[in-house]
């Protein structure tokens, strides 16, 4: 593991791109919720900075951040792809690796990825969330903190899939074309299922594992808790967008969808020539 860990580290950071397109990615995180804290709601009796005290900043921020998993995920596309454009993965077989050791240094780099940017958005929550949170307490801190764990896995969920595209086509610029076309096309395939049926597409479950952030209740100054304790400002909970399904069945369906992509990429892998 070692090994391959250390030949995959060498050959990201060998990519003269590679570590431009993760400042990039961490600069441009921390730029969005720096400028999101500083605007003002005009409306009386709402503040911005709800969004920024604990508990709600566990929601918010990973919602961020997963709009940046697919930036992340054109940078493992990238570097796949150039393996099969350099003949990298043909060489690393003929100097004695197998083909399950090239799927197995990929993931151990997907892995890697999704660790640096769960640390990003844990750091980036300790900090702005200490700065805006009076009268903290550490069950406060602690409360919907599992929600950074479900946004590790969503992080996992898009690059295997990035990596699935990269297998199936062996070229960058098509394989990340394909990418972002794959989510239009996914939303208009769904068009022609029941609501039901919708909520359980790849790219439906994986968006999902980071919730939605309910902004008008986080924002409020008031509560506007209901008899039955749930939020009167909750689209969902009025009626106005579809209820999706609870996050642990979530969580065990993108499980299973991560699964299904790692096995089809071995498949392609250990049957196509490199």
């Amino acid at each position: 593991m070692k090994k391959l860990f250390t030949l995959e580290r060498i050959k990201a950071l060998s990519y003269p791109a590679f570590k431009t397109l993760m400042i990039i990615h961490f600069v441009l995180f921390f730029l969005v919720v720096l400028v999101v804290s500083r605007w003002h709601i005009t409306v009386p009796g709402f503040s911005i900075k709800g969004l920024y005290q604990f508990p709600n900043i566990w929601t918010f921020f990973p919602w961020v951040a997963s709009w940046f998993n697919i930036f992340l995920t054109i940078v493992l596309i990238t570097l796949v792809g150039n393996e099969f454009s350099f003949r990298t993965f043909r060489q690393n077989v003929i100097d004695g690796l197998s083909r399950s050791d090239l799927i197995t240094g990929k993931l151990l780099f997907i892995f890697t990825i999704a660790i640096y940017t769960f640390m990003m958005v844990l750091i980036a929550v300790l900090i702005f969330g200490l700065i805006n949170t009076k009268d903290i307490t550490f069950n406060m801190m602690l409360d919907h903190s599992y929600l950074l764990f479900v946004y590790f896995i969503q992080a996992i969920g898009y690059m295997t899939l990035g990596l699935l595209f990269a297998m199936l086509f062996r070229n960058t610029a098509l394989s990340i074309i394909l990418f972002i076309l794959y989510f239009p096309v996914e939303g208009i395939i769904r068009l022609f299922f029941k609501q039901e049926a919708r909520r359980f597409f790849p790219l439906k479950i994986i968006s999902n594992l980071t919730p939605r952030p309910e902004v008008l209740t986080m924002a409020s100054e008031t509560d506007y808790t209901g008899p039955t304790g749930t939020s009167q400002l909750d689209f969902s909970e009025i009626g106005i967008l579809p209820e999706e399904l609870p996050l642990g069945l979530t969580v065990l369906i993108a499980t299973g969808y991560i699964g299904f992509f790692i096995a089809i990429s071995i498949i392609l892998i250990n049957k196509r020539n490199l």
